[in-house]
């Protein structure tokens, strides 16, 4: 299962890959405002919301750690999709998911080593050396998003067809990977599901709160709004979890709960956040129409 999580990721951000153009790199450039603002929240703000939540909640172990690590994941593909059904600005968050990737390869190991170092304690003995778990992360993110985008510039037919098929494949496997963790823990996962149930919901609501108000406050347009509220409210679950249990990494099954559980309920809220946005754009939109008609 270890290795198989590694596979699926992998897999997935080569599918990403195959959307991608170098051009889309450069947007930060043409959004800077909103990219900048968003990319604080995402790698800046986000796992000081995680840490402050610790605190507040008095989390230690494991737990903690699985929260930061969360935290410090960058922003996964499904945050493009569901933007794409909240009618919010697209380039916006393909822009945040592409850089985000680049740059916590860097500032997740590092911030993590400190995690682990605060919030350490009997129960656990984990590690992360800064160079090889880089490494790693740009393995199985940053090399097949790149491979992607040579496929696609070289050869766009068939990167147009294989997309879809690459995805659909990854989406099967997810809940595989996930249910894996959850019985590699020997149950531990229901009797705490409850609780760790609970804590994703109330992270991943205060994230999602931290993006609209960020967009908010720098006066950004709705589309723009709603797009950092979900970039800034979905991590890269699949990332946290392959970190968790890659024997190369933390390999600690126990650490991947979090995320694993994460995985379920922000897909659920997002689901229900991006659908009632949606569905009041489409009021608002009809409601001009008839406005206009009756001028």
């Amino acid at each position: 299962m270890n290795y198989f999580a590694s596979i699926v990721l992998t897999c997935l951000m080569f599918g990403m890959g195959l959307s991608l153009q170098i051009s889309d790199f450069g947007r930060v450039f043409k959004l800077p405002k909103a990219a900048l603002i968003g990319l604080t929240g995402q790698l800046i703000l986000l796992p000081l919301l995680g840490f402050a939540l610790c605190i507040a909640l008095d989390l230690k172990g494991i737990v903690a750690i699985g929260v930061m690590l969360l935290t410090l994941c960058p922003g996964g593909v499904l945050s493009n999709l569901f933007t794409l059904i909240a009618r919010g600005d697209l380039a916006l968050s393909v822009t945040m998911t592409s850089i985000s990737s680049l740059i916590t390869v860097f500032t997740l190991p590092f911030i993590l080593n400190l995690s682990l170092i605060f919030f350490d304690n009997s129960s656990i003995q984990l590690s992360l050396p800064f160079l090889k778990t880089a490494f790693q992360i740009m393995l199985i993110t940053v090399i097949p998003v790149s491979i992607g985008m040579l496929v696609l510039h070289h050869a766009p037919t068939f990167a147009e067809h294989s997309k879809k098929w690459v995805r659909l494949g990854c989406n099967l496997f997810l809940p595989i990977v996930i249910i894996g963790v959850l019985v590699q823990n020997d149950g531990a996962w229901f009797q705490d599901f409850i609780k760790l149930g609970a804590l994703t919901v109330l992270l991943n609501l205060l994230s999602i709160l931290l993006g609209y108000c960020l967009g908010k406050l720098a006066r950004l347009d709705a589309k723009k709004i709603r797009t950092l509220s979900i970039e800034v409210g979905a991590q890269n679950a699949m990332l946290g979890v392959t970190i968790a249990i890659s024997p190369f990494l933390l390999n600690n099954a126990q650490v991947a709960l979090v995320p694993s559980i994460y995985g379920i309920t922000m897909v659920f809220i997002l689901w229900v956040y991006t659908s009632i946005v949606a569905h009041l754009d489409e009021k608002k939109i009809a409601r001009a129409k008839i406005d206009k008609l009756t001028l």
